[in-house]
Order: structure tokens, then C-alpha cells, then sequence
């Protein structure tokens, strides 16, 4: 308890100027630190698992007014629902002769209503990219062919009509996003070790200056004790002869 004390009273005395004394002290505790930090973070991209993502947009269209429209735009997010359907999700696993199952299927897909433009938004994930875009057409397929057979016996004025817009994306890499994780990993690790390094300056209780001693023990300084002769030769052979005829020249 005495020892954190006294460790929070220095960290109280603290100065702006400890500060940049602290980090330029230690400032390869920060280096190693934010190195450190990005290696792992490097490492950990590489033993990631890539998942790929397709994505295809399906529109909905028919003879609509006004009324009619916003009707549309209220029973379009049920709508996107419907794709992510243990019916869809087992005709596709047929169709494709995957045998994983609606359950795996279905955690590879999301469905998003874009309302402003009347549209569903799939998205398939994947390890294979290959494989995210099968599963991302075949998806819009089934859905398309099931809801044209729901519209069925319904008048062609009320009927609306589900298609796909484009075919489906080319697969890209949605994870490990190592330009993005090293980075934030980078800044972090400099973080750590600029803390590192303060509290590394706060444990020091070395005296180095009388400043120091005026602020850690509170005590004003009499008198200091001068450099010992071999410092004070060792500035002499190396100051300039100017400054040396300076000092001794009479005032």
C-alpha cells in the first residue's frame, strides 16, 4: 500500500516536460513495443482462415401506383427474410450437391431490403471464392423461381416480379483485412509503450539534477559538488581555443 502510494504521489508530480524526458529515455521500450504489436498482428492475419464474400442484387417490380408502392416498401424486408429460408437453403444444397445441410448453408448467407430502390442485397461467405459466387446465384435462382410460383392464381395486376438485376459480384476478401489490423495494431503497440516507458520513469527514483531534488523531496539546493578533474580536462582538450583564451583573458 506505502509503495503504491508513493508511485501515485510521483505520478501526481508528473510534468509536461517528464514527459518528454521519459520517452526520449526509453524511447526504444515504444519501438519494441510498437513492433512487437505489429508482428503479432501480421502472424495473426496469416493463421487467419480467408472468407470470401459474393454479393447479388434482386428487384422487385410490377404495375405499381402510389398506394401500391408503399405497400411494397412495407412488406419488402419480409421479403429478404424469405431468402434466408430453411426451403431455400435445401434446394440449393441439392441443386449444388453440397450436402452441408440448410442450417451451414444458411450461416453463409445474409439478405438486406434496400428499400430506396426496391431491391434485396445477398451476401454469401466463403472460404472459396469460387464457391461464394455459386452460392450467391444459386440463392437468387431458387428464390426467384419460388416466389414466381407463389404468384400463382394471383391477378397479373397485383403480381410483382422478383429477378435478379446482375449476376453475382466477383468474390473478394472480406477477412483478415491485414492492411487495416496492422495499423491499428501499430498505434496501439506505440500507445503500450509510451505508457510503458512513463511508468518505467516514475519507478526510476534516481537524482539526477538538483531540479530533481527540489521536486521529489522537496528541499531547496544549497550547493552542488563540481564535475571531477578528468571531466573537467575531458571538456578542456575539446572546447575550442577561442572560448579557452576567453576564459582566461582578464575582465
Amino acid at each position: 500500500m506505502a509503495a503504491s502510494g508513493a508511485l501515485e504521489r510521483r505520478m501526481i508530480q508528473l510534468r509536461l516536460s517528464d514527459v518528454f524526458d521519459a520517452l526520449r529515455q526509453y524511447w526504444w521500450v515504444v519501438v519494441v513495443a510498437a513492433v512487437a504489436a505489429a508482428g503479432f498482428a501480421l502472424l495473426y492475419s496469416r493463421i487467419q482462415t480467408p472468407i470470401y464474400r459474393s454479393s447479388v442484387r434482386l428487384e422487385l417490380s410490377g404495375r405499381f401506383d402510389y398506394g401500391a408502392q408503399l405497400a411494397v416498401e412495407k412488406t419488402l424486408r419480409p421479403l429478404a427474410q424469405r431468402v434466408r429460408t430453411t426451403e431455400v437453403a435445401r434446394e440449393v444444397d441439392q441443386r449444388l450437391r453440397l450436402d452441408l445441410g440448410p442450417d451451414r448453408l444458411l450461416s453463409k448467407v445474409r439478405a438486406e431490403a434496400i428499400v430506396d430502390n426496391v431491391q434485396v442485397l445477398v451476401e454469401v461467405d466463403d472460404t472459396d471464392p469460387t464457391m461464394a459466387e455459386r452460392l450467391a446465384l444459386e440463392f437468387a435462382r431458387v428464390f426467384e423461381e419460388q416466389h414466381a410460383a407463389r404468384n400463382q392464381g394471383v391477378p397479373q395486376s397485383e403480381r410483382t416480379v422478383v429477378s435478379m438485376l446482375d449476376r453475382p459480384t466477383s468474390a473478394i476478401l472480406v477477412w483478415p483485412q491485414t492492411r487495416a489490423i496492422v495499423p491499428v495494431a501499430t498505434g496501439l503497440g506505440i500507445g503500450f509503450g509510451a505508457l510503458l516507458a512513463l511508468l518505467l520513469a516514475y519507478v526510476n527514483d534516481t537524482i539526477k539534477s538538483a531540479e530533481d531534488v527540489t521536486r521529489r523531496l522537496n528541499l531547496a539546493t544549497l550547493a552542488s559538488i563540481p564535475a571531477p578533474a578528468d571531466a573537467i580536462a575531458w571538456q578542456l582538450r575539446n572546447a575550442e581555443p577561442s572560448s579557452i583564451a576567453a576564459q582566461r583573458s582578464p575582465t
